[in-house]
């Protein structure tokens, strides 16, 4: 059963990638949006693999911190590089 629940995560997170840049392409959601669109996505899957393996709410907590940061720390290089990949 875990099994299955690991490949829907995975399944989840590949497949709103291309509806995510459809979106943004159509002008539906803007450039900070599909930026935090695509770093939020790894902290979202380490949370719900934390949750699916069992960790404990201390340790989910930590884990999902800790995945937060790369965001943090790459969402102003994201956003340039969305920015300058519009072709508009």
């Amino acid at each position: 059963m875990e099994g299955l629940l690991v490949a829907l995560v995975i399944a989840a997170a590949v497949i709103s990638r291309p509806i995510e840049m459809r979106l943004w392409r159509a002008g539906r959601i803007s450039d900070r949006t599909l930026a935090i669109a695509g770093l939020a996505r790894f902290p979202i899957i380490a949370f719900l693999f934390g949750l699916i393996l069992g960790a404990s709410i201390p340790l989910l907590i930590l884990i999902t911190a800790v995945a937060i940061v790369p965001g943090l720390m790459f969402y102003r290089f994201m956003l340039d590089f969305i920015r300058d990949t519009a072709v508009r």
